[in-house]
């Protein structure tokens, strides 16, 4: 396993993290839209990428739905639950959300609740945003429903993709990704906290591939993230150098098949850049208690 400085690593369970934490503060224009072009361009696809999320989901009739850090609540407009309640940090996101109709809770009030009886609580890519996961998970724990289930969406530094581009890597981002998750890793940590996970899905089209797409243009460019940045609304084409326009038109065309290519290598063999998890709650203690009369 390669070793990125700025992180420390844990060689048993595959686990890094920032030897120092990083400053992260939310603005209030951060959700208001800087390039709206590749934002109308990509809305579509987003459209496309957000029912895929929610056929990760055996309950295909929740009706409540907890998202995690749910932004401007982009996703939970395409749930097709009665009740949706987004869980965010920023207070231009929870306005947008409330004035959507979407119920929303600071950080703060999700990790007190409980009761909540939400079918599904969902945490795609903000696992390894915060400093406390396991409190996130202990919180998502006692507001689901008994048969509830969870779905979590993160980054893989057990992949090939983390192998080979390293500091490249799209999905290492020191400025914002405190932990790096492997399988291994959300296992132990979901256990921990009273789930057993139910799958453990490779072949993110949503995260992966994208995320695969942008670390061969940041390798062959030099440059950060742009293809990121311009869809995220945090440049335009205007401010893009020639190298960086010719790297990514290069990638989304004639290299686009080798990307594909190694994505579906990458998936099959298990070593994918992100991976999304479903797990359930479970009572260790009924398994422990079971263990001891058979033994008895």
């Amino acid at each position: 396993m390669k070793i990125v400085r700025g992180y420390y690593f844990c060689s048993s369970c595959h686990t890094a993290w920032m030897k120092k934490l990083p400053h992260v503060s939310y603005e209030e224009n951060y959700y208001k839209p800087k390039s709206g072009l590749a934002a109308q361009l990509f809305s579509p696809i987003a459209a496309f990428f957000y029912q895929i999320r929610q056929n990760y989901v055996h309950n295909k009739s929740p009706k409540i739905w907890i998202d995690v850090g749910a932004g401007e609540g982009k996703f939970l407009q395409a749930v097709e639950s009665p009740i949706k309640i987004g869980v965010e940090i920023s207070k231009t996101g929870r306005k947008i959300m409330n004035n959507i109709g979407i119920k929303t809770l600071t950080p703060s009030e999700f990790l007190k609740s409980k009761g909540l009886k939400a079918n599904v609580i969902s945490f795609w890519h903000v696992l390894e945003h915060i400093k406390n996961p396991w409190d996130y998970l202990s919180a998502a724990k006692r507001n689901l429903l008994p048969n509830g289930e969870i779905v979590i969406g993160i980054p893989n530094i057990d992949s090939w993709d983390f192998k080979i581009f390293t500091n490249d890597w799209f999905h290492l981002v020191p400025k914002y990704h405190i932990w790096h998750y492997s399988p291994k890793t959300i296992s132990i940590m979901l256990k921990s906290t009273g789930f057993k996970v139910v799958n453990i899905d490779y072949w993110s089209i949503e995260h992966h591939l994208p995320g695969l797409l942008q670390s061969f243009i940041n390798k062959t460019s030099g440059s950060h993230n742009v293809l990121h940045k311009l869809v995220k609304r945090e440049t335009d084409l205007m401010s893009t150098g020639w190298s960086d326009v010719f790297w990514i038109i290069f990638w989304l065309t004639l290299g686009f098949p080798f990307v594909v290519v190694f994505w579906i290598v990458n998936s099959f063999f298990h070593h994918s850049g992100t991976i999304i998890v479903t797990a359930k709650k479970y009572d260790y203690r009924k398994e422990i208690r079971y263990t001891c009369r058979l033994s008895i």
